[in-house]
């Protein structure tokens, strides 16, 4: 994870990528000549997972549950990211529901990724999860960026399941389509380019250099103490995590058409809320594309609102793309309204 700042050219979902890249032509100028490998182990020995590993389809996937009551929150990180990014949100929520944070395969403390990645297989293995794990529904997803875009096709694929969703400046499959081929091809460059930066990172990883030195690890100083370190050691020990950001980002065009093929449409009269970040989100150097970008992103935001008639539209004033580091207090508020509504509804067998 990384200082949004200090990349005003990042794709909302795909903003970790471009910032990791930059980050990473600062380390290249700062390593030293790698130690052996060994570090690497035993810094890998002194994590263990804040939660449960879970066996999903012959893989380990962390969650982590804490507070009680229903319906659960259960809460998607944005593309490249993990369970950790909402270690500002998830005590607020606990404090009124039972509420979840997982980590994708590849991700965090969950074990590799194989092959790429899907929207398909990334809802299926979290609705597989959820039952090992014995996460009962209903359920208020939550998502980020790109886990926008999941939690509402998942939203869209099990619909008895979902009680509600709260969406934090999220992506949209149609971002693309609706701006232009100018913009199509931008974005395809700046992943391409951060792809490589992202797999230079992994080679350190690989070969101690950060493990040697964690102050040369990009993580965002936003984060609260424990997710901060845990973030930066997460990546100098596991060059599996780096390989699924990497993976994840080479998805993305594939991801998109996955998305609009599927034709997503959300359950009748969910609550739902939608939360736009602030900030000019810098899509562009050129400042008319870039003008035409944000308006765009806005504007399918806009739309995604209406699509439950119990949809509302936020706009967090001064935030960056990470809503949820800026100001958790907006997001958290937002949960608890979705979650006081799905409540009251007659239809879903939700306990206090």
């Amino acid at each position: 994870m990384t200082d949004i700042h200090r990349c005003p050219l990042a794709l909302p979902f795909m903003m970790l990528l471009i910032c990791t890249l930059v980050l990473a032509a600062g380390c290249t100028q700062q390593a030293t000549t790698p130690p052996a490998p060994d570090p690497v182990h035993e810094l890998g020995a002194t994590l263990p997972p804040p939660g449960e590993l879970v066996l999903v389809n012959g893989s380990r996937m962390h969650v982590r549950c804490t507070g009680t009551g229903s319906p659960v929150v259960v809460m998607e990180a944005g593309s490249t990211d993990i369970s950790l990014s909402w270690g500002k949100v998830q005590p607020g929520v606990a404090n009124f529901t039972r509420v979840c944070a997982y980590d994708r395969l590849g991700y965090g403390w969950s074990e590799p990724l194989e092959g790429p990645v899907t929207a398909r297989d990334v809802t299926g293995q979290l609705h597989s999860l959820l039952g090992a794990a014995n996460i009962t529904p209903p359920y208020v997803l939550v998502g980020h960026s790109l886990g926008g875009e999941y939690v509402r096709y998942y939203a869209s694929r099990y619909p008895d399941d979902v009680a509600g969703i709260v969406l934090v400046d999220p992506g949209s499959e149609w971002q693309m389509v609706r701006t232009g081929e100018h913009f199509t091809r931008e974005q395809q460059a700046a992943i391409h380019t951060a792809v490589l930066g992202i797999r230079s990172m992994r080679e350190r990883a690989e070969n101690g250099t950060f493990a040697a030195n964690l102050s040369l690890v990009p993580a965002d100083p936003r984060l609260p103490s424990y997710e901060f370190h845990a973030y930066q050691a997460l990546l100098a020990a596991r060059p599996s995590f780096w390989e699924a950001r990497a993976v994840e980002a080479e998805s993305a065009f594939s991801i998109f058409s996955e998305l609009q093929q599927a034709e997503i449409t959300l359950p009748k009269n969910i609550p739902l809320v939608v939360i736009a970040s602030g900030n000019d989100m810098g899509f562009s150097q050129d400042p008319s594309n870039n003008a035409e970008a944000n308006a765009m992103f806005r504007t399918l935001q806009q739309e995604m609102a209406r699509e439950s008639a119990n949809g509302t539209y936020r706009v967090a004033p001064n935030t960056t793309h990470y809503v949820q580091l800026d100001r958790p207090d907006i997001v958290i508020e937002a949960i608890r309204s979705v979650v006081d509504t799905a409540r009251a509804l007659p239809d879903k067998n939700i306990k206090m």
